[in-house]
């Protein structure tokens, strides 16, 4: 009886069964990375949300001092949503309604310096272009327009919005002509005056246009 060799790979060949044999522990330690990373990326979601569930509780606890009158308790729960919670919606909206008492207070210094940070890179997604407007309207209390007018323009830039890039342009146009810089105010306008989809504030900036050309130029 003829006897029957096994089969053999050709040289240089391995089966896929072979090179898991080979390969399993590496694998495992992949399998186990990707795991822990899993893992992870899991509790980092999981912390997030409960400090957002956190600093909305203590902005609520804030919100109920002040339509209670309690103004002093609100500001202090407000600083304290601020100071804990950044970066989070709460932890901006705080910092807009706490430099908003201060505006009322007629401490707009103190109102700008919060909304400052914010605008550095400390508000929520999303909240920046209220937080850069709001920013604007304290630089106009405190007199210095041309800064009122850079964060309007700013507001402008970071909002998708179409209608609420028109409307804060146009409160940029507008600072800039009282600040007395007609060169910054024509050339607002002019964006403006070319944008119909804008509606009612492109047909005021053709008329703030033909006004500006009725005088001499000012500063550039």
């Amino acid at each position: 009886m003829t006897s029957t060799q096994p089969t053999q790979s050709p040289q240089g060949e391995t089966s896929i069964i072979d090179w898991l044999q080979v390969n399993s522990r590496v694998l495992g330690i992949a399998a186990a990375v990707v795991a822990v990373a899993g893992l992870g990326y899991w509790f980092y979601l999981r912390a997030a949300q409960i400090k957002n569930t956190n600093a909305e509780r203590v902005l609520l606890s804030a919100q109920q001092s002040l339509v209670s009158g309690n103004k002093d308790l609100a500001k202090s729960d407000l600083q304290n949503v601020v100071n804990r919670y950044d970066k989070t919606p709460a932890g901006t909206e705080a910092a807009l309604m706490l430099a908003q008492i201060n505006y009322e207070d007629g401490k707009f210094q103190d109102g700008v310096n919060l909304l400052q940070r914010q605008a550095d890179g400390h508000a929520a997604r999303g909240t920046l272009p209220t937080v850069l407007g709001l920013l604007g309207d304290g630089y106009s209390q405190l007199g210095k327009a041309t800064d009122a007018a850079k964060n309007y323009e700013r507001a402008a830039d970071a909002t998708t919005f179409e209608n609420e890039k028109a409307y804060y342009r146009a409160k940029a146009a507008r600072t800039y002509a009282s600040a007395g810089d007609v060169n910054s105010a024509r050339r607002v306008w002019t964006e403006l005056a070319k944008n119909d989809k804008s509606g009612a504030i492109a047909a005021e900036a053709k008329v703030r246009l033909a006004e500006l050309d009725a005088k001499p130029a000012g500063k550039s």
